[in-house]
């Protein structure tokens, strides 16, 4: 499954901010994109949305940026993709107008049961386990 590319720049910059929690100070948008590899123009559209679902938060001023508003682990992967694009995570409807034969019904069964094993999925996916990956892969590569 491929994701758009704003949902990919989204979850890096929310990795970030995850990687630098403990830190106790805001982030600046040039480090998050510099680290993370997202151009910085595009990377202000999608913290704005982050902010406003409640994820994010940011100060201004000299010592400026962005943090999370939540710890890591009470931050899922889901909630980065219902902030960003809802649509992503939303079982397909089918126009009312429109009459469903026997056929709709079971290949909308399907694509329901699909959403939602991905959604629940996503949903077990905080930021700290993703932290946790990869600061192993960080390792793996080091040896």
């Amino acid at each position: 499954m491929k994701f758009p590319a704003k949902i990919e720049y989204a979850y890096k910059a929310v990795l970030e901010l995850a990687l630098r929690y403990n830190n106790q100070q805001p982030i600046r948008l040039g480090v998050i994109a510099k680290s993370q590899n997202v151009p910085k123009e595009f990377l202000v559209q999608l913290l704005i949305q982050l902010k406003r679902s409640g994820l994010v938060n940011s100060t201004r001023g000299v010592v400026g940026g962005y943090y999370l508003t939540r710890q890591p682990s009470q931050i899922s992967l889901v909630e980065v993709f219902r902030a960003i694009d809802d649509s992503l995570v939303e079982t397909p409807k089918v126009s009312r107008s429109v009459k469903q034969s026997e056929a709709d019904k079971v290949i909308l069964a399907i694509l329901d049961n699909i959403n939602k094993e991905t959604v629940s999925r996503l949903e077990a996916i905080t930021f700290d386990k993703l932290i946790s990956q990869v600061k192993k892969e960080q390792l793996t590569y080091n040896i």
